[in-house]
């Protein structure tokens, strides 16, 4: 039997009933039969303050089953409650979303639903807009009666379209829930964050296609003849799994580093190689070490001082067993604040090579500048599984699978620039900078090339030690500082 909410609705009374739940009152007053993961997500998410997010297969029923109940479960048990519903698809909002909620219109006399918003009991609304203007979310936040009695929900549909900056202004709200859903994408942005690197923030769901009878096995069939079984678009459209080079233009994708991590080739000796990649500020300063195909991340932190994070470098120098004189196997990114922090250092006695993201690359008929050939020979290595690359360090998978290719006019491969990535909501990808340079050779001094100071036998030695195992990346591109 059909029941009908009271526009005045009692919050306590309506908690004692099986309607105080959003499965039940999903079920019971609004008719919509849900699965089992629906059903868990409804109650889950409300059950207390906090923020969720669900990755899902398209057609899985998140607006009609999971979306639209919410909202209107909120709305009634919770007057002048406030919702705001936005998406990386405004025609999502406008052709979906909304009318799902309207279609339950007559079950709620009393209340006003329009093409945007819903007026609920007690002063109770919905707001659904695009995600293009941030200034948007101004004026939301939870009532005066606070997130027990008048809460506030933000929704974000189709949650991997949406920029950094929408989530950043929706975070000034500090709303009661958070609620992302989406199906998947690129292994970009913050809903991918949300189910990776910062998944300790989030109450997590992960739904694949055997969680939806309804979804038709011979379209999957027919999509996987069309596709392939681990095409990008299978992985996303059916299984819930982040696309790693869907737009084609990756650097590199997951299943490449997550494959280098789980069954790299054995250790091998051969040389040593640190790198730094200097910062200041947000970003970070980083020092990632290479002692034959074993590279480990020292350290990586932010110091809004340049001179204080020189002599922190130093200091791990030391601590790795380098002195001024075996300084040729250390390399700093030369480029902005890195000029002056390598000059200090260089004053010190310690000369370390300086390396030019901007230099002419050795083969200038294929890459842009130096960097790029930096990534892409990085991208050889851990595609054949070469390096041992640090493991639990996320922020670093997360930027080596981040960047992207781009074209110059003269066809050449150029690397996306930090600025781009900035508008994607991307970091700087100081730590993929830092392991994907210590993972090429340091230029070999003169006096150890000449034997100057040691004896031929001697020489030789130092030679086979420092290139065993130097998987044929050459010595190019480099020049010495100081």
């Amino acid at each position: 039997m059909e029941a009908a909410i009271d526009p005045t609705g009692e919050l306590a009374e309506m908690r004692r009933t099986i309607l105080g739940t959003p499965a039940g009152f999903a079920r019971a007053v609004l008719g919509v039969p849900l699965y089992d993961w629906q059903a868990d997500f409804l109650n889950t998410t409300l059950e207390k303050p906090g923020a969720s997010s669900m990755r899902a297969p398209n057609e899985a029923g998140k607006t009609r089953n999971v979306i639209a109940p919410m909202v209107l479960f909120v709305l009634a048990a919770w007057p002048g409650a406030q919702v705001v519903i936005t998406s990386g698809s405004f025609r999502q909002v406008q052709f979906q979303l909304f009318p799902a909620m309207r279609a339950h219109s007559g079950r709620f006399p009393g209340w006003k639903f329009h093409e945007f918003t819903i007026q609920g009991p007690g002063g109770s609304q919905a707001v659904g807009f695009s995600t293009d203007d941030p200034n948007r979310f101004e004026g939301f936040h939870v009532g005066p009666g606070g997130h027990r009695e008048t809460p506030l929900l933000l929704i974000y549909d189709e949650a991997k379209s949406i920029d950094e900056s929408i989530f950043m202004a929706g975070d000034r709200c500090r709303p009661t829930w958070e609620v992302m859903l989406s199906s998947t994408g690129l292994c970009t942005g913050r809903f991918y964050r949300s189910h990776t690197s910062q998944r300790s923030l989030y109450r997590t769901f992960k739904i694949t296609m055997r969680d939806c009878p309804h979804i038709a096995p011979e379209t999957y069939a027919r999509d996987v003849q069309k596709y392939g079984e681990n095409h990008w678009f299978i992985r996303s459209a059916y299984w819930g799994e982040f696309s790693e080079d869907g737009a084609g233009n990756m650097v590199m994708t997951l299943r490449m580093v997550e494959e280098c991590l789980a069954q790299p080739v054995a250790p091998l000796h051969g040389s040593t190689h640190g790198f730094c990649d200097f910062a200041a500020g947000r970003a970070e300063n980083v020092f990632y070490l290479r002692r034959g195909n074993v590279a480990k991340q020292v350290q990586a932190w932010t110091d809004r001082n340049t001179m204080s994070a020189t002599g922190e470098f130093i200091s791990l120098f030391r601590k790795e067993g380098f002195t001024p004189e075996t300084a040729w196997q250390l390399t700093g990114d030369a480029d902005g604040l890195g000029g002056p922090m390598l000059d200090r250092m260089a004053e010190l006695g310690w000369r370390l090579n300086r390396y030019h993201g901007n230099a002419k690359a050795s083969d200038p008929r294929v890459y842009y500048n130096r960097s790029a050939e930096t990534w892409a020979g990085g991208r050889q290595k851990i595609e054949r599984r070469w390096p041992h690359l640090p493991k639990d360090d996320q922020q670093l998978i997360e930027q080596l699978t981040g960047r992207q290719w781009k074209r110059f006019s003269d066809g050449t491969l150029q690397l996306e620039s930090k600025e781009e990535m900035a508008a994607r909501g991307l970091a700087s990808p100081d730590r993929a900078d830092a392991l994907l340079g210590c993972l090429e050779e340091p230029p070999i001094p003169a006096h150890i090339i000449t034997g100057a100071k040691q004896d031929p036998l001697e020489t030789m030695r130092s030679l086979e030690e420092q290139l065993a195992g130097a998987d044929g990346s050459g010595l190019r591109g480099w020049n010495a500082g100081g």
